[in-house]
Protein backbone atom coordinates (compact mmCIF):
# COMPACT_ATOMS: atom_id res chain seq x y z
CA UNK A 1 0.00 0.00 0.00
CA UNK A 2 2.60 2.51 0.76
CA UNK A 3 4.34 2.55 -2.72
CA UNK A 4 1.57 4.04 -3.91
CA UNK A 5 1.93 7.10 -1.83
CA UNK A 6 4.83 9.96 -1.83
CA UNK A 7 6.31 9.82 2.17
CA UNK A 8 6.81 13.03 2.95
CA UNK A 9 8.57 13.53 6.77
CA UNK A 10 7.69 16.62 8.81
CA UNK A 11 9.96 18.70 10.25
CA UNK A 12 8.71 17.02 13.83
CA UNK A 13 9.57 13.34 12.60
CA UNK A 14 12.86 14.57 11.65
CA UNK A 15 13.26 16.03 14.82
CA UNK A 16 12.27 13.33 16.68
CA UNK A 17 14.32 10.75 14.24
CA UNK A 18 17.54 12.40 15.34
CA UNK A 19 16.53 12.48 18.90
CA UNK A 20 15.91 8.90 19.23
CA UNK A 21 18.56 7.92 16.62
CA UNK A 22 16.14 6.46 14.17
CA UNK A 23 16.89 6.14 10.58
CA UNK A 24 15.07 6.29 7.58
CA UNK A 25 15.49 2.75 6.72
CA UNK A 26 13.67 2.12 10.38
CA UNK A 27 10.79 4.18 9.29
CA UNK A 28 10.68 2.94 5.74
CA UNK A 29 10.90 -0.68 7.16
CA UNK A 30 7.77 0.18 9.99
CA UNK A 31 5.86 1.75 6.75
CA UNK A 32 6.07 -1.19 4.51
CA UNK A 33 6.12 -3.95 6.50
CA UNK A 34 4.27 -3.31 10.08
CA UNK A 35 3.80 -5.71 12.51
CA UNK A 36 0.89 -3.70 13.61
CA UNK A 37 -1.56 -1.25 11.70
CA UNK A 38 -3.44 0.91 14.35
CA UNK A 39 -6.05 3.72 13.26
CA UNK A 40 -6.30 6.56 15.28
CA UNK A 41 -9.87 7.43 15.22
CA UNK A 42 -9.17 11.02 17.11
CA UNK A 43 -6.84 12.17 14.59
CA UNK A 44 -8.10 10.32 11.75
CA UNK A 45 -4.37 9.27 11.40
CA UNK A 46 -2.61 5.69 11.41
CA UNK A 47 0.41 3.86 13.31
CA UNK A 48 2.99 1.66 11.89
CA UNK A 49 4.53 -0.49 14.83
CA UNK A 50 7.72 -2.01 13.25
CA UNK A 51 9.75 -5.07 14.60
CA UNK A 52 12.15 -2.86 15.39
CA UNK A 53 10.33 -1.57 18.02
CA UNK A 54 9.51 2.05 16.69
CA UNK A 55 5.83 3.26 16.05
CA UNK A 56 5.46 5.51 13.34
CA UNK A 57 2.17 7.92 13.07
CA UNK A 58 1.24 9.48 9.58
CA UNK A 59 -1.47 11.05 8.04
CA UNK A 60 -3.01 10.25 3.65
CA UNK A 61 -3.78 13.21 2.14
CA UNK A 62 -4.40 12.59 -1.63
CA UNK A 63 -0.97 10.67 -2.80
CA UNK A 64 1.10 11.84 0.04
CA UNK A 65 2.05 9.86 3.01
CA UNK A 66 3.40 12.49 5.84
CA UNK A 67 5.04 10.87 8.40
CA UNK A 68 3.61 12.72 11.78
CA UNK A 69 6.48 11.79 14.36
CA UNK A 70 8.35 8.60 15.38
CA UNK A 71 7.63 7.03 18.70
CA UNK A 72 9.79 4.83 20.92
CA UNK A 73 7.90 1.09 21.44
CA UNK A 74 7.53 2.40 25.21
CA UNK A 75 6.08 6.16 24.09
CA UNK A 76 3.44 3.61 21.89
CA UNK A 77 3.01 1.48 24.45
CA UNK A 78 2.00 4.26 26.96
CA UNK A 79 -0.47 5.62 24.44
CA UNK A 80 -2.55 2.60 23.66
CA UNK A 81 -2.65 1.71 27.82
CA UNK A 82 -4.25 5.07 27.95
CA UNK A 83 -6.94 5.50 25.27
CA UNK A 84 -6.61 2.05 23.36
CA UNK A 85 -10.35 0.90 23.39
CA UNK A 86 -11.93 4.76 23.40
CA UNK A 87 -8.98 6.54 20.69
CA UNK A 88 -7.38 3.11 18.50
CA UNK A 89 -8.48 0.46 15.98
CA UNK A 90 -6.19 -2.36 15.47
CA UNK A 91 -5.93 -3.09 11.93
CA UNK A 92 -4.21 -5.75 11.47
Amino acid sequence: MVTMFKVKLSRHAKDRMRERNIGIEEVYEALHNPVQLVYDSWNDIYIAVSMKNIAVPYSLKGKVLEVLTVLSKREYEALMSKFRRKRYKILT
